[in-house]
């Protein structure tokens, strides 16, 4: 389990600890293949007091889209976030990451990649129709 996790990791570029990758397989959605990776974001401690007593309550499964340097390939990370209460100062909360803001579902490289073909100097009209193109299937 451990060797597909690394693999996945290593394949995607995610260099965050607390996301384990447990499955792996392609979906044909709107006449195109997709990648799909089931993965599970973990809380290991409470980011306010630091506590580590932690009760597991359910999990947010957002469908995050994801892009690598080969624009073709269309990936999507099926997260499952968990939802955690504290024992401690009885608060609740979800388990976040630097790969997608809570309860949103485009990553945040594909957000850079977005803002940063909008930046380069060139014609508005190509700039549209590369976004039109790339982002038309989702």
């Amino acid at each position: 389990m451990s060797s597909l996790n690394d693999c996945i990791k290593f394949h995607l570029n995610i260099e965050d600890p607390n996301i384990i990758f447990s499955d792996y397989f392609k979906k044909y959605i709107n006449d195109k293949y997709h990648n799909l990776y089931v993965a599970e974001l973990i809380q290991p401690y409470w980011p306010y007091c630091l506590s580590s007593n932690l009760k597991h309550n359910s999990h947010y499964v957002s469908n995050v889209r994801f892009i690598t340097a080969d624009a073709s390939k269309h990936i999507t990370i099926r997260l499952r976030k968990q939802r955690v209460l504290c024992n401690d100062c009885l608060k609740r909360s979800m388990a976040q990451s630097n790969l997608v803001n809570i309860y949103c579902h485009t990553s945040n490289v594909s957000k850079l990649k977005v803002l940063s073909a909008l930046t380069e100097d060139c014609s508005m009209t190509r700039n549209i129709m590369y976004l039109s193109t790339r982002f038309k299937e989702y």
